[in-house]
């Protein structure tokens, strides 16, 4: 039977992630909601209006499950490597790290990657992005959505960090999942109020976002570290089954 501390450690760590993708979303605004304004259309039908908005995030979403596979395999690959001992843990200490990094990113007090001219109008991206554009249908919406999630990102990249320590393909996928999910309901707020969602309100909650990234971060390279630091100080047994 599962032990009460891995449940609440498994839970809490759910809530942040998915605290983190809510507060975060508002990062995304900032960064993605000219793509939502651009696929809106003011004063059309409500439930077209919302269904195009529907399948830019079915493509963004898409996405992130996609690099949630790729960092799960790859994770999974690590864990097997006769080479990587003790892994479980190292992965848990280079994911905690790269999240603390990617959380001070967001919180603006370390500069982001400086991968802006990959993604210009000039790049494979920028073409790729016109295209898509001059699409028709339901076609355009998802297309902007899939390539919008290739984006960079610290938010993106912290949330690849815990895919990647998931070790396993499901669990990176469904980490990514969350993120898609979670980062929804900023973005379909400026779909429908505009401008009025302003720069300034949207900045108020990005700090909030960085905080419970670097927190996660922190937890995650604790449980790398010192695995029984978590666990109430006892030793962890196979299943979370007493002995």
């Amino acid at each position: 039977m599962p032990s009460a501390s891995f449940s609440k450690k498994n839970l809490t760590a759910e809530w942040t992630l998915w605290l983190s993708g809510l507060l975060g979303s508002f990062h995304c605004a900032g960064m993605c909601g000219g793509f939502v304004l651009a696929l809106d259309r003011p004063g059309g039908v409500p439930w077209r209006r919302l269904g195009v908005q529907g399948l830019f995030h079915l493509g963004k979403t898409g996405t992130y499950v996609w690099l949630g596979a790729l960092a799960g395999l790859l994770g999974a690959a690590l864990l097997r490597a006769p080479w990587f001992a003790a892994s479980q843990a190292l992965l848990g200490v280079l994911a905690g790290a790269l999240m603390v990094l990617f959380g001070l990113q967001l919180l603006r007090w370390i500069p982001e990657l400086p991968l802006g001219s990959w993604f210009g109008p000039a790049s494979p991206y920028g073409r790729a992005f016109k295209a898509v554009l001059n699409l028709r249908g339901p076609t355009a919406p998802l297309a902007v959505g899939a390539l919008t999630g290739f984006l960079p990102c610290p938010l993106v990249y912290a949330f690849l960090a815990e895919a990647l320590r998931q070790g396993s393909l499901l669990g990176a996928m469904g980490v990514m999942a969350v993120l898609g999910l979670s980062s929804a309901p900023a973005l379909l707020l400026v779909a429908g109020l505009g401008a009025r969602l302003g720069p300034a309100l949207r900045a108020r909650f990005v700090p909030l976002a960085g905080a419970a990234v670097v927190l996660l971060g922190a937890v995650t390279l604790l449980r790398g570290l010192w695995p029984d630091l978590l666990h109430g100080g006892g030793a962890a047994h196979p299943h979370g089954e007493a002995p």
